[in-house]
């Protein structure tokens, strides 16, 4: 592990970067289209458009993704509306990719989440979200790397 793209080091803790130039692109579309809905007489529904740009602005600054290699765990908050949620590294399963795509072929956004078993259920937290897969499978190295998972001796039973 060379250089981390995605995460920040401090000590034996890996905090993810959150990405603010997807997230700023996201808010300006919401900002642009209230001034549409505003020039237009829909006075109610730029309010709305404005309040979900602000949302997304404020989950941005709340988001946040924590390997604590110290204490074997994944802390992550993805929206403001949710509690922070702890698991240990040794729940750690495998990775899921979704792909959003347009009209079938073009993908348009592409989320990460990274899935724990924890007493017999299925937990999940997302982690990012690029605009091509190259963006993720990046991510997933990076992750892979620094939780030591893609170890062949590492005991766990995890799918391919």
């Amino acid at each position: 592990m060379n250089t981390l793209n995605y995460y920040k080091k401090e000590g034996n803790q890996y905090t993810f970067k959150n990405q603010p130039v997807f997230v700023f692109i996201v808010a300006f579309f919401f900002l642009a289209v209230t001034i549409l809905f505003y020039r237009i007489d829909l006075k109610w529904l730029s309010y709305v458009t404005i309040a979900v740009a602000v949302l997304i602005v404020i989950n941005f600054f709340t988001k946040k993704f924590i390997i604590d290699m110290d204490r074997q765990t994944i802390t992550g908050k993805h929206t403001v509306f949710s509690p922070a949620k702890t698991y240990h590294l040794k729940d750690f399963t495998n990775f899921e990719v979704v792909a959003t795509k347009y009209m079938g072929f073009i993908t348009i956004n592409v989320i990460l989440s990274i899935h724990f078993q924890v007493d017999g259920k299925d937990k999940k937290l997302a982690l990012g979200q690029a605009v091509s897969h190259k963006g993720i499978q990046k991510m997933i190295n990076e992750t892979e790397d620094i939780m030591n998972s893609n170890n062949l001796n590492d005991g766990r039973n995890r799918p391919v």
